[in-house]
């Protein structure tokens, strides 16, 4: 009896891989893997080099992607929608399986609208061989108190709101809470974000919401 096994990178080295090639050859030792599979999530349009390796449909290629609003105001330093939107189209044409994760969620003025003009550009950007094959995976804002403290130290400035009054208590892991939308919220965003991703990509999969 055999177990395959998928591997999940968690933190972004697509930003610097093209310097030292780590994730590359991990895509091509998966590549030659029977059972195993691997996956990995990134904010950067650094995948040129990427391109040419032989994956054999063993790595799913993710990206982080999120409306302008948030990339401009908190997501200093990483690649513009467009940029990341572009290189999901390169890495598509180069046989990778694809997946978008939608996250921080995050509610601000007029957010909906912010994020339907994110699905109407990736929708309107993506061949239609790389719909057919499509994960999502949707994870709303949360912050815990360390987080917060952090946060307001070193960005006094933020526009990210942090009132714990407005949000919903959550037990997290560690024995560490968290705050997350209110159950009202967080339907709201359910219901409208995958209202965007079943219109504009029917054929996809929506992994979960959190």
């Amino acid at each position: 009896m055999y177990i395959s096994y998928i591997l999940c990178v968690t933190s972004d080295i697509v930003g610097i891989d093209h310097l030292t090639h780590t994730l590359k050859k991990a895509i091509e030792f998966f590549g030659k893997s029977k059972y195993g599979k691997l996956r990995f999530v990134t904010k950067f349009e650094h995948v040129d080099h990427l391109l040419n390796a032989e994956h054999n449909g063993r790595t799913r290629f993710r990206f982080s992607i999120n409306d302008d609003y948030i990339i401009k105001y908190f997501e200093p330093g990483t690649s513009r929608l467009n940029e990341r939107i572009n290189a999901a189209v390169k890495v598509a044409e180069a046989g990778y399986p694809l997946g978008f994760i939608v996250a921080p969620i995050y509610i601000h003025d007029d957010w909906k609208n912010g994020y339907h003009e994110m699905f109407e550009k990736l929708r309107s950007a993506l061949p239609a061989f790389a719909r057919k094959n499509l994960t999502f995976e949707m994870i709303q804002h949360r912050f815990t108190k360390p987080a917060k403290r952090v946060i307001q130290e070193n960005y006094p400035m933020t526009k990210l709101e942090l009132n714990e009054a407005k949000r919903k208590w959550k037990w997290g892991r560690y024995g560490i809470g968290k705050y997350v939308y209110t159950d009202k919220e967080q339907e709201e965003i359910k219901d409208t974000l995958g209202g965007y991703i079943q219109r504009y990509f029917p054929e996809a999969k929506l992994e979960y919401f959190t």
